[in-house]
């Protein structure tokens, strides 16, 4: 594939493959994800997540407009990979969208990439590419942009090239990506964004890192705290798939998966962000 692309609506759609594990080297988790770039700016995500808040937006609005019908949750694909990130142009603003538990957070990334660019060249997808090496996120990068799609960004927190990166991994092979295809858009179509876009709250890395232990030693504090309703009366109990649980038993039964789920989903992109 070859030729210009306007970035300005176009979807760049990469191949991510990661070992969510350090422990468990052998698993390793393949996702799409697409770089959604606009003129004012750039989101990367799951496709999965793309498919599922269009469905959600969807249909919000026709229930707005008196359609009234119900969602059909056997639609959604649930998505491997529920963070966002998303980056304002010309600066390069990267804002890194996440929610531990149920808490969602919007996270303004300062560091940047610095890139040594060599003379080595390779081909993906069509594209002439060249090598660039980078320190980031406490890890160390082997990028390959490509000059003749003229846009200075890539995927996750990645950008500052002279060319679109089209593939990335870490010196581990811990995370990788790699460009598969490309789908044009129209730039008036609008962003279909999940129903919490805006309602974020919003934290610098230092106050990120924070929460983030504090979460790790008490990950169902948010439920604790939204358990109480808006009048202050007590939920106490919940009905799912026709089951009834306590209060205690939902707290219980949440505690158990947040830190299953702290266990072996340890091997994050950004290490420094993520500081044992």
């Amino acid at each position: 594939m070859t030729g210009m692309l306007s970035a300005q609506s176009t979807q760049f759609i990469y191949e991510y493959k990661f070992k969510p594990d350090s422990l468990n080297r052998e698993k390793v988790t393949v996702e799409n994800m697409v770089l959604e770039t606009r003129s004012a700016g750039s989101r990367f995500l799951s496709q999965k997540k793309i498919a599922e808040d269009s469905i959600l937006y969807e249909s919000v609005k026709q229930m707005n407009g008196g359609g009234g019908k119900p969602i059909d949750l056997t639609q959604i694909r649930q998505p491997s990979v529920r963070t966002e990130i998303t980056k304002k142009y010309p600066s390069y603003e990267t804002v890194y969208k996440i929610s531990p538990g149920s808490l969602p957070l919007a996270v303004t990334i300062s560091k940047k990439p610095e890139w040594q660019i060599s003379h080595e060249k390779s081909e993906v997808l069509g594209y002439k590419v060249q090598r660039a090496t980078t320190k980031f996120a406490g890890r160390e990068w082997v990028a390959w942009f490509a000059p003749e799609l003229p846009i200075q960004d890539g995927p996750q927190q990645f950008y500052g090239l002279p060319g679109l990166i089209v593939k990335i991994n870490d010196s581990k092979n811990d995370h990788s990506f790699v460009l598969i295809g490309t789908k044009k858009f129209s730039s008036d179509e609008p962003e279909k964004k999940s129903r919490m876009a805006g309602r974020e709250i919003e934290l610098d890395e230092e106050k990120f890192e924070k929460y983030w232990q504090d979460y790790k030693k008490d990950p169902v504090k948010d439920m604790r705290q939204t358990i109480l309703s808006t009048s202050g009366a007590v939920v106490t109990s919940m009905t799912f798939n026709g089951k009834s649980y306590s209060q205690e038993e939902m707290i219980r039964d949440t505690e158990k998966a947040r830190k299953e789920s702290l266990k072996n989903e340890n091997n994050y992109l950004n290490l420094e962000l993520y500081k044992p």
